[in-house]
């Protein structure tokens, strides 16, 4: 038993981001959540202001337009 980050993030031209959506009691509730999400259409989850998604100087970049990751991870 324990405790498990639940987390999610973005892979961007600048390197990859990592955020903290909770946790939860078991591993099978955290394999819940990230199966849940996993098919989901975008935008479940807020991206951060200071997020590079957000601030990205390219015009066209490509990874703006991109589904965050989900995974969890034991504490």
């Amino acid at each position: 038993m324990g405790s498990y980050r639940l987390e999610y993030g973005y892979m961007h031209c600048v390197g990859r981001t990592v955020y903290t959506a909770g946790t939860v009691d078991s591993e099978e509730q955290a394999r819940a959540w990230v199966a849940a999400r996993s098919g989901a259409p975008a935008g479940q989850l807020c991206t951060p202001e200071a997020d590079p998604i957000r601030s990205c100087p390219v015009r066209h970049c490509h990874m703006k337009r991109q589904r965050p990751w989900y995974s969890f991870r034991k504490i």
